[in-house]
C-alpha cells in the first residue's frame, strides 16, 4: 500500500518552523542590546567637565629653618647638700633655737648641751696649764745655768705638754657642746627635744641646701652618646606638679658604668632653685638636644602620603598638583624633616592632598 503526503500540509509545517527560528533570534538580539550601556548625549558632554574639575587645597610655603632634634627623659630631684648632724658631746640638751623649716646660715646655733661640768674642768685645766708653763720657763733658765740636767728639764716639759693637751680637749668639748649648721640651708628635721639626754653619735638634725638642686636621670645606651659634661639641658616640672616654665640646667656628671639592673647610665644635672619652687624628691622631665639640623625643611606629618611603602607629597605649581617622592628624617613636635624631593619656596599641599593625582587641577582656598 502506498502512503501519499499531501503538499499543502508539508508547506505549512515549513512555514511554522521558520517563524519559530526567526522569533528566537529577535528575542536574543533584544537581550544582548539591553546589556550594552547606552551613551546619551548628556553623558558624553559631562565627561570632559568631570576630568577638569579642580580640587580645593590648602598650601604652605616651604621655608628653611634650624631644627633641634631632642629627646626627653624622666628625672628625680635631689638636694644639692643633705647633712645629718649628730651630737659630738654627751649631755642633757638645755636649749634648741630654730624650728623645723627655718632657714639657717653657716655657723648658726641649733642646740646646746649642758656644759657646766665641762666649764669647771676647763677652768681646772687652765690653772694647771699656767702652773706647768711657769715651771717650764724656770727649768729652761736653770738648764742655761747648768743647775739641772737635760733629763730633769724634759720631765718638766712633758708635764707642760700634758697640761696643754688637757686644756685643748676641754676647749674643744665646750665648742662641741653647741651644735651649729655647717652650711646655709633649711632645718628640715629635728630628732631630739629639749631636756633629752644625748650621747656622742646621736642623730640630732638634718640640714638641706636647696637654692640649687641636682637632677638624677637614667640615660639609656642609645642616647648616652649625646650626653656630655657641661652640656645644657632643659628641666620641666611634671604635669602632676602643675607644669610650669622649663629652667636651664647643666650636666655635671655622666656615669661611665651602666646600672646592672637597668643598663642605663646615671647622669647628674645642676639647676637653679633660688625661688624654692622645686623640692627634692619631685619628678621632672629633662629635654636633651640630640643634634641641630641647619637649614632644614620641616613638613607637617599629616602632609605626608604613604602608599605601598612609598612616601610622597604634592606641591602646587601654576594650579596643578605635582607629586614628589621624599625621604624622611627625624620627627620634631609633630613635624618631620624632609631630605630631597622638595625645596624652599615651593607650595606644599597640606590639605586635600589625599584627593589629588599627579597633574590634577587644584584650587587654592587657604594658605
Amino acid at each position: 500500500m502506498k502512503y501519499v503526503v499531501r503538499k499543502p500540509i508539508f508547506v505549512g509545517l515549513l512555514i511554522l518552523f521558520g517563524a519559530l527560528v526567526a522569533g528566537t533570534g529577535v528575542f536574543m538580539w533584544k537581550a544582548e542590546t539591553k546589556k550594552q550601556p547606552v551613551k546619551t548625549e548628556a553623558a558624553v558632554e559631562r565627561a570632559p567637565d568631570t576630568a577638569k574639575k579642580a580640587v580645593n587645597v590648602a598650601i604652605k610655603v616651604l621655608e628653611l629653618q634650624d631644627v633641634e632634634e631632642t629627646f626627653t627623659l624622666p628625672g628625680t630631684l635631689e638636694a644639692w647638700e643633705e647633712i645629718t648632724l649628730s651630737l659630738e658631746q654627751p649631755g642633757a640638751i638645755v636649749w634648741i633655737g630654730p624650728r623645723e623649716g627655718d632657714r639657717l646660715k653657716a655657723d648658726d646655733e641649733i642646740l646646746r648641751i649642758d656644759k657646766e661640768a665641762i666649764l669647771a674642768q676647763h677652768a681646772k685645766n687652765g690653772t694647771d696649764y699656767d702652773i706647768r708653763k711657769k715651771q717650764l720657763e724656770r727649768a729652761d733658765t736653770l738648764l742655761e745655768e747648768q743647775l739641772i740636767s737635760e733629763r730633769e728639764r724634759d720631765e718638766v716639759y712633758q708635764a707642760f705638754q700634758s697640761a696643754s693637751t688637757n686644756l685643748t680637749e676641754t676647749r674643744i668639748a665646750l665648742e662641741k657642746s653647741t651644735l651649729v649648721s655647717p652650711i646655709d640651708g633649711i632645718l628640715d628635721k629635728l630628732f631630739v627635744d629639749r631636756g633629752e639626754y644625748g650621747n656622742i653619735g646621736t642623730p640630732a638634725a638634718v640640714i638641706v641646701k636647696i637654692d640649687k638642686l641636682k637632677v638624677l636621670v637614667d640615660v639609656p645606651e642609645k642616647d648616652v652618646a649625646y650626653t656630655k659634661t657641661g652640656q645644657r639641658v632643659t628641666v620641666l616640672p611634671a604635669e602632676v606638679n602643675g607644669g610650669g616654665i622649663g629652667r636651664r640646667g647643666r650636666i655635671i656628671n655622666v656615669s661611665y658604668l651602666a646600672s646592672e639592673a637597668t643598663r642605663t647610665y646615671s647622669t647628674k644635672i645642676e639647676i637653679d632653685n633660688s625661688d624654692g619652687f622645686l623640692r627634692p624628691g619631685m619628678i621632672v622631665r629633662v629635654r636633651f638636644v640630640r643634634r641641630v639640623i641647619r637649614d632644614a625643611l620641616l613638613v607637617p606629618l599629616y602632609a605626608i602620603i604613604d602608599r605601598e611603602g612609598e612616601k610622597f607629597v604634592f606641591v602646587e605649581e601654576d594650579g596643578t598638583a605635582v607629586r614628589r617622592q621624599v625621604r624622611l628624617g627625624p620627627i620634631v613636635n609633630g613635624n618631620v624633616v624632609v631630605f630631597g624631593g622638595i625645596q624652599a619656596g615651593e607650595h606644599l599641599v597640606i590639605k586635600g592632598q589625599q584627593l589629588l593625582i599627579d597633574g590634577g587641577t587644584v584650587a587654592i582656598v587657604e594658605g
